[in-house]
Formats: C-alpha cells, structure tokens, sequence
C-alpha cells in the first residue's frame, strides 16, 4: 500500500496559516444590541467604526528606527497581520450576518467621504463586490458585474504599480488567495451570465454587451493573471528553486519580504494556481498542468510547508484541478492519488477548518470522492487508500455497482456533480447567437469523457474473466463475453492494454512535476495473447494487515478513552 503521509502534522499546518484557535473557532467583539437592522439613509455606528478601524490598520505603519535606519518590526508586522484577519474574516462576516444578510454593504460612493482614502476603496469594494455574488448572486445586474471587474483591473494595476500611496499595503495570504479566486470565479460567473437565456434579454442589455467585450473577456482575465506573475518575477525565484530544491529562495523570499513586495510575490504565486484552473475549465489540461510545474511540490516532502498548503482552499482548489486534469488524460492512478492527498488530509485537519468554509469544503470533498469512483472504475488499480476505498464502499455502493457495469447515466451524473462547470470562453455574437451551438460547446469536455466510456464498455466483464484464469483461449473467452466475435474479442483485449499503460508518477517523479512519469501499467490484470490463447500473470499483491491492525487498534483506544470519560 503506498503511504500517502505528507510529513506535516496538524501544528505545523496551523502555524504556517498563521492560525490562532480564537482566530478558526470564531470570536465575538462588541455589537450594539439596539443597531438591529440597517437603513440606506443612516450607517450604524458599528460599521462605521469598522470601516474606520479597518482602514487605520489597512496602513498602519511597522517600521521602527534602528541604528541602520528605519527597518520592519516582525512583532508588529504579525500583529498587523493578525488584526486584519480579524476584521476581514470574523467582524466583517459578523457585520453582514446581522446587517446585510440580504441586503448589500454600504455603497463605495456613499462610504468614500468617511474615509477619503482611495487605496482603501478599492480594497473595500473588493470585499462589496464579493458579498454582492454571495449573498444576491441573482439579483446582479449587468453595470454590478461590470463595475466589478473595473474595480479588480484598477486593483492589480494599483498593486503592481508601485506607487507610493501603495507601499504600507501588506495584507494576509488568506485574503489574496480569496481575492485572486474571486476574480476567477466571477470570470466564470459571467461567461456563463452572458450566454444563458440570450432570447430573453432586453435589446438594451444585448447592446451594453456588445458594446464592451473587453469585461471579463478570456484573453483579458489571463492577460491580467500572466501579468501578476510576470511582473511579480514569481517564476525566476520558482525556476531556481526547482534546479537546486536546497536552495529554498521562495521560502525566503516569503518570510523575509514585507509590504508592498511581499503582496506581489504571493499575488504571483496564487495566479499561476488560478490559471491552471482555468486553463483545466476551458478542457485545456496539457497546459494547466503544466502552468503550475514548477510550484514547490518538493516541498512538501521536506521540513517546509509549501505556500499552497499555507491557504487550505489553495491546497484544495490546487490539487482538485489537477486531479480532474489528469483524469480527463487517462492517467487516472496519478488522479486517485492526487484527490486521496488532499481528502486524507481534510480529514486529519477537520478542527483547523473556518466556521464559513465547512460546506464549501465539504462539497469539494465529496466531488473528489465521485472522481476517484469514476476513476476507479474506469481503471482498476492496485493499491487504494484503505479509509478512502471504505468510505466508497459505505457511502457510494449503489454507484459503484452502476459503474461497473457502465452505466452511461450514472457517469454523467457523477460527472455533472463532481467535474468543474464548464464554461463558453469566447464572446457571442449576440445578434446571431446559436443557443444549440453554445450547449454543445459547454458538453465537449463531458462527450470526450463518454467516448472514452463506452470505448471500456465490455473491458469491466472480460477483466473479471482474466482474473479467474491463468490461461483461457481467445474463444471461449469470447463465449463468456456475451457471444462477443472472436476477432472484436481481440480488439477489446488490445484495447485493455492499450487504456491501461500511461504515464504515471513513481520513485523520483512522484514529488516533481504534474507532467512528470514513467509509462507503465496500472492494470491489476497482466496479460498477453499467444497463438489464440491468452496467458494472464499473477500480480495479485500480498495481503498486508498493518493498516487493519492498526485502525481496530485505534478504535480500540478511542473507545477506551471514550469510557474513562464516561466512567470519570
């Protein structure tokens, strides 16, 4: 059984996301109780004052004079840090949970003469905006969405630009992989906004559309992404780390880099994860992989945590993307690894996770466990974590059993739920729009995947017939394979082989990277045909009872400290 351990323990996790237990457990700070609602004309005076204090620590200052000058304080730069992660994931939900539920934040215009601070605006209308997708995603209108993405352009040509306005702006890794997700995601959203329904939209919509192809264009969202990494040098600092792994610069240059810079190089680094996964959206899963092949995989085979662990959703969004990448290429042991590395994990840091990410995780778990059935199905392997084959087996019977006997509604269903949305990247040509044509384009991805389904679909019958054998002629082989002709038996015994050797990842190239492997087989079932006869090998594995011990062991134990309690 291949031991998926990443080496890092909960602690180490927790440190690197500079997580503090009131910080992931949530915390309370002063409310007024009489402010129970919110009135256009009137601000209460608890977001008033959030604003106000959120924009004081936007720029507090964390330089202290030394005999060598003015040099960043480590204390107070944590502490900065630190503050505004409050305000940003703990206050500021707190507010819209009592306030704005369903309503919107202030207006930018109605909040620009409290502060009169343009930096800062453009920071508050990325978390407006945000809140507007979540909480009225059906209700946006067309000069909302455009507003947006003026705003997100604005803010990355801002922090790039180096001015000096711009250079106290130090902001917590957490919140610029949010903000570098939700320009993604409202790409899509609008991609998806501007091709539904084209009949039942107004002459003037159609004609504000038209009229700015530009707004979340394809081109220009990756444009935009490539620029950040460009401009951020992030890939010099990952090309030289990946020449000489011992060097660890990325590391160094994360920890010792403060501000503005420091901002630059993780905005960087989070766009070359975002552009993978739009690359794996729009069914380009070469380049999405290789987008990210230089990223410190590496890392986390050694005592440093690498960046993309630093932000739970990173890590996820990360290897979920190139899981379903692999899968759409055949390579479907390199995709059950990937998404049992991720999902084992989830499962032992259940207590690090954020009240306000438990279901969007828990959905991105159980997305990945229905791509890992439909890989196993489509390619029985021989080795699969234990605890993530029994939780398919507990939760997912049904599935399975319909999977194995190739289902084509089950594999759609599966996909429909488990695949990312696909989505319609050009713009249309609004007054001739083709509905039909646009579907057929959102379905590709699912009827290349289908293709490959029911090129397999006799492979799951005669597969269970070899392992039965050591040697069986072709023919009565064919007579258990529902009277299948003896010369198409051939080709779907070729095809068995031919679908189960691929590039996968072992030894040297399990840590490097995605595009990384050696072509062998993952077939459970080894086998060749000789004069009308096909002679099967023995790879069934050793049976192991480390795993099994070990689990009972542990149920024991907790069963045991479980009664203690009870008993005390």
């Amino acid at each position: 059984m291949e031991d998926f351990d990443d080496g890092l323990d909960a602690a180490n996790i927790a440190a690197a996301q500079d997580l503090s237990r009131q910080q992931y457990m949530g915390s309370d700070f002063y409310m007024p109780e009489e402010e129970q609602g919110y009135h256009a004309a009137s601000m209460p005076m608890v977001v008033d004052h959030f604003l106000r204090e959120f924009q004081e620590l936007v720029h507090r200052n964390v330089y202290v004079q030394d005999t060598t000058g003015f040099q960043p304080d480590p204390l107070l730069r944590q502490q900065k840090l630190e503050d505004i992660q409050t305000c940003y994931e703990i206050k500021f939900s707190h507010i819209s949970d009592r306030y704005f539920k369903s309503q919107p934040w202030p207006h930018p215009d109605q909040v620009y003469p409290l502060v009169e601070d343009d930096v800062f605006l453009m920071l508050y209308k990325e978390l407006y905006f945000r809140h507007l997708y979540a909480k009225l995603g059906q209700t946006l209108t067309l000069d909302q969405r455009m507003e947006s993405w003026e705003n997100y352009s604005v803010l990355f040509e801002r922090i790039f630009s180096d001015e000096d306005e711009m250079q106290s702006i130090d902001l917590p890794v957490q919140w610029l992989w949010d903000m570098v997700d939700e320009y993604v995601y409202q790409f899509q959203d609008f991609c998806r906004y501007r091709t539904k329904d084209l009949k039942k939209r107004t002459a003037m919509e159609l004609e504000m559309l038209a009229s700015k192809p530009q707004v979340w264009d394809t081109m220009q969202v990756l444009s935009t992404l490539n620029r950040m990494v460009t401009q951020s040098e992030i890939m010099t600092i990952l090309r030289d780390d990946d020449r000489d792994p011992d060097n660890a610069r990325l590391h160094d240059v994360l920890t010792s880099e403060v501000g503005l810079v420091h901002v630059q190089y993780v905005l960087g680094y989070f766009s070359l994860v975002c552009m993978c996964r739009m690359h794996a959206t729009c069914g380009d899963y070469h380049t999405a992989l290789k987008t990210v092949e230089l990223l410190d995989f590496r890392s986390s085979v050694s005592d440093q945590v690498p960046m993309y662990m630093r932000v739970t959703s990173c890590y996820i969004t990360l290897y979920y993307f190139i899981g379903f990448s692999y899968m759409m290429m055949r390579r479907y042991s390199d995709a059950v690894r990937t998404m049992t590395q991720v999902v084992l994990y989830l499962n032992r840091t259940q207590h690090l996770t954020r009240p306000y990410q438990y279901e969007q995780i828990n959905k991105r778990t159980e997305q990945m466990h229905k791509l890992i059935s439909m890989c196993i199905s489509l390619c029985p392997q021989r080795s699969v974590e234990d605890s993530v084959m029994q939780h398919l087996q507990d939760k997912y019977a049904d599935q399975l059993a319909r999977l194995a006997k190739g289902e084509d509604s089950m594999y759609e269903e599966l996909y429909g739920y488990a695949a990312p949305k696909s989505i319609y990247p050009a713009v249309p040509n609004y007054p001739e729009a083709n509905s039909r044509e646009i579907i057929q384009s959102l379905n590709q991805q699912f009827s290349v995947l289908q293709t490959e389904i029911r090129q397999q679909h006799k492979l799951p019958l005669i597969r269970s017939y070899l392992k039965l054998y050591t040697t069986i002629s072709t023919a009565k082989l064919a007579a258990f394979a529902e009277n299948t002709p003896e010369q198409d038996l051939r080709a779907h015994l070729m095809c068995l082989k031919h679908k189960t050797i691929g590039l996968l990842k072992t030894g040297n190239t399990a840590s490097g990277s995605p595009l990384a492997g050696q072509v062998v087989s993952s077939s459970n079932v080894d086998f060749f045909v000789e004069k009308g006869v096909v002679h099967i090998a023995d790879t069934r594995v050793a049976p192991t009872f480390v795993h099994y011990f070990t689990k009972h062991i542990e149920k024991l134990e907790a069963q045991c400290a479980d009664l203690s309690s009870r008993a005390a």
